[in-house]
Parts: C-alpha cells; sequence; structure tokens
C-alpha cells in the first residue's frame, strides 16, 4: 500500500523526501520493538483494549467517507469499517481471552499466506524466487510462533503480534527508502516497485526529461477480454482471476490491453500458440526462460476486436501521464518475448497503468489533509494487497480488470473531466465467443 502511496506521489517529491519515509520507517521499527518488549512484561503490559483505539477512529472516519463517496466506491468502505469494527468488538467485548483468539486467528492467517506465497514462488520460478520461497518460510514459522502458548501462555499477544508485525514491515519501509534514496535523477519511481519492469533511464531518445517536464494528462481504457466472456462472481476466484476451462476443455485466461488514443495501444500477444491442456499447464506456468516464445503487438482495438471479438469490459482512467505511458510503451516493445507468467499482456497493461499514474497527485502532496485522505481511502488499501497478492503470482485479465476499477475510483479523488462521470467509468461490451489469445 505504500508503493502505491508514493507512486501516486511521483518520484520528484518522493527524491526530495526520501528521508521521511527512512524516518517513518524507523519510528514504525521503534514503535514495533516497543509493543513486543511491553508484551512480556507483566507490570507494564499494555491492555488489549487499547489497541482497539486506532481501529475505531479508522472506522469512523471511513464510515464518514463513505457516506459522502459515490456509490459505486461505498462498499469497499463499508467492508474495512466493519471488519475493524469487528476486531474492536473482540478486544473490548472479550478482554479475558482476546489474546487467544487474536494469536489464534493471526497465526491461521500468517500460515495460510505462507504456504500460498511459498507455493507460488516454488511452481512459478519467477526472478528471485528463492528470497520469496525464504519470506514464505520466515512468515510460517511467525504464524506458528501465535498459534502457540509458549512463552507467555498468550498473555500479552495482542502486543506482541502487533510488534512483530511493525517490525517486518518497517523492515520493508526502510529497504524501499534506501532504494528511494538511490534512484537515478531520470528513473522513475515505478521501475523499482514493480518486478519486471522495463529500464526507461535514458532509453527513449528524444523524449523530454521527466524530472523536468509537465505532466501530459489524456483518457486511457483499459480493455479486457475475461476467461468465460462474462464477469466471472468474486467467489469463483479461479475462474476470475486465473484461468477457467471452456467447453473445450481447454484452459482460457483471458486477454488484457491498454489503449491511449490516438497513437498508442498496449496489446501483446503471443506469436505462436502456447498449449493449454491441464496435463501442461503447470509446467507452462514457470516464468522460465524456457517457457518464453515469439510475441507480437496487436496494431489497434479495431483491428483486435475486428478479429476476434469485442472486450468484455471498459474501464476508462482519466489523468494519466500520456508521454510515461509512450516512452514505457517505446522500450517495452523493443523486447518481443512473451511468457506466459512472467511477460504477459495483463503485466504490459499494469506496468504501462503505473507508469501513467505515477506523479497523478503530486500538485497535491503539499497538503496533508489530502495526505491523509489519499492515505484513508479504502481503495488505496484494496490496490495496495491486489499488488502484494500478484507479487507473488502473476498479473492476469481478471486481476487487471479489478485493478483498473479500483485505481479509477482512486484517480476521482481529483477534478474530473468536464462532461466526464467517475461512475460511467466502465462499462460491459456485448461481444461474440471467447477464445484463448
Amino acid at each position: 500500500m505504500l508503493e502505491l502511496f508514493l507512486l501516486f506521489i511521483g518520484t520528484r517529491f518522493i527524491r526530495r523526501k526520501w528521508w521521511v519515509v527512512g524516518l517513518v520507517g524507523l519510528i514504525w521499527m521503534a514503535l514495533g520493538a516497543f509493543f513486543f518488549a511491553d508484551a512480556f512484561v507483566d507490570e507494564i503490559r499494555i491492555p488489549p483494549t487499547y489497541f482497539a483505539i486506532p481501529l475505531v477512529i479508522d472506522a469512523g472516519l471511513t464510515l464518514a467517507m463513505a457516506f459522502f463517496t459515490k456509490r459505486s466506491g461505498r462498499p469497499a468502505r463499508f467492508a474495512r469499517a466493519a471488519l475493524f469494527l469487528g476486531i474492536v468488538l473482540l478486544l473490548v467485548e472479550a478482554p479475558w481471552h482476546s489474546d487467544m483468539a487474536i494469536g489464534l486467528l493471526v497465526g491461521t492467517f500468517l500460515i495460510v499466506d505462507a504456504v500460498w506465497r511459498g507455493a507460488s514462488a516454488y511452481i512459478l520460478r519467477y526472478t528471485k524466487w528463492q528470497i520469496s520461497l525464504f519470506n514464505a518460510v520466515f512468515e510460517f514459522f511467525m504464524g506458528a510462533w501465535s498459534l502457540v502458548p509458549w512463552p507467555s501462555n498468550w498473555l500479552g499477544e495482542a502486543g506482541s503480534d502487533i510488534g512483530l508485525l511493525l517490525i517486518v514491515s518497517a523492515i520493508n519501509i526502510c529497504s524501499l527508502a534506501y532504494r528511494l534514496r538511490n534512484l537515478p535523477p531520470d528513473m522513475p519511481i515505478s521501475q523499482v516497485l514493480m518486478r519486471g519492469f522495463p529500464p526507461l533511464t535514458g532509453a527513449v531518445s528524444g523524449s523530454p526529461d521527466r524530472s523536468r517536464r509537465e505532466r501530459e494528462t489524456a483518457s486511457a481504457v483499459v480493455h479486457v477480454w475475461t476467461p468465460t466472456g462474462a464477469l466471472v462472481p468474486i467467489n469463483r476466484g479461479i475462474s476470475r482471476y486465473v484461468a477457467a476451462l471452456d467447453e473445450r476443455g481447454v484452459i482460457s485466461t483471458g486477454h488484457a490491453a491498454l489503449e491511449l488514443p490516438p497513437d498508442v495501444y498496449i496489446s501483446h500477444y503471443p506469436a505462436v500458440e502456447i498449449e493449454r491442456s491441464r496435463s501442461a499447464f503447470t509446467r507452462i506456468l514457470r516464468a522460465t526462460p524456457d517457457n518464453d516464445v515469439p510475441g507480437l503487438f496487436q496494431p489497434s482495438y479495431q483491428e483486435e476486436s475486428a478479429n476476434w471479438c469485442a472486450s468484455t469490459l471498459q474501464v476508462r482512467l482519466h489523468g494519466v501521464d500520456a508521454q510515461a505511458i509512450r516512452d514505457f510503451w517505446a522500450v517495452y516493445r523493443m523486447d518481443e518475448t512473451y511468457n506466459l507468467t512472467d511477460r504477459n499482456c495483463s503485466s504490459a497493461v499494469a506496468k504501462a497503468l503505473d507508469a501513467g499514474l505515477e506523479g497523478i497527485f503530486e500538485a497535491q502532496a503539499h497538503s496533508p489533509l489530502f495526505l491523509i485522505k489519499l492515505f484513508l481511502t479504502s481503495e488505496l488499501w484494496i490496490a495496495g494487497m491486489m499488488r502484494r497478492r500478484v507479487a507473488t503470482m502473476a498479473w492476469t485479465p481478471g486481476f487487471v480488470l479489478d485493478y483498473a476499477r479500483v485505481l479509477s475510483h482512486i484517480v476521482a479523488l481529483i477534478e474530473e473531466p468536464p462532461g466526464e462521470r467517475h461512475d460511467k467509468g466502465d462499462r460491459a461490451i456485448t461481444g461474440g465467443g471467447l477464445s484463448q489469445p
């Protein structure tokens, strides 16, 4: 979530304030160390009910924002407020055994997340997957420790779990601050936040220096062809976010593209047919060079839809940096290699969105009230969780669709172009039968 927050503020602002990110990380770490140590001292242990105070404040602010939000953005805010209030009730109404309940909940969550991340890293084998596997093992042992009463018989479990989680997140924040400090003068922050982002520094001849030029804003359209030809409910997660079986038993992952009129159309396609049978699918999921195939780039949405079918859904995003997307696409298309997991149509669209939305709130970043509003926006947290999940998996059309929708809500925090309404930013397109690209 913090990475996306910094992305919206932009490189020029963050490069000058990298030390603020590092300072926040150090304060966060000190706070976590205090909570962790305090949990094991009976005389000064903080009662678990005290941890409910920030949750109540956050839930109250989220509810207040929900009532002043357009209808399409309310469910996420109500869900977040309900989750926090549920934890508050656990802490306040049953403080005598809330430590044990929190330990069991946190431990279960960490173990499930660690197994998912470790399995994804082992199966997909993307770049530096061993580091993700090590982190998953560490997270697994953290979860196992939360499930057992040792060493305090669950007394102070809330403080120790919160403290440990704060310490781990603080390490990530300090690491991010170090990377920001060492950013080359013309490198966008998006290049260090997403795996496989192409190197843009000095790579686009004739393009103005991004550290000095003004943003050239435009509207972009994300096109998504869903695996089933229709929008699958969220509770059918595999079909919505990974792949689906068509009537012939062939695995379909759908397709995604980004259109920036009049001259940019980002649609990465395999030039050769990839085997989609269930028996071979696990093998081709690996993001290793042996699964690389030649790729091709579709010239325009009109030609692609004419040769195939209309996109299932479209999401329009206003205020993107048109020149940044052009620079990204000019570098990306120098390499036609297609990889089903690590360099596919969806990852190209997601990276283009990062490039186009970097610094979109740079002008508002000088306002502390706006930064607080942005930080408390529920969609920012949702988008951050999606990026975290995709970082251990792969970008798919389903993830890109929901990611683009959430981003369109966040972008609506600034003034929209006259005559265009945010609640009409995405719409369904009636198309024909869907086959695998």
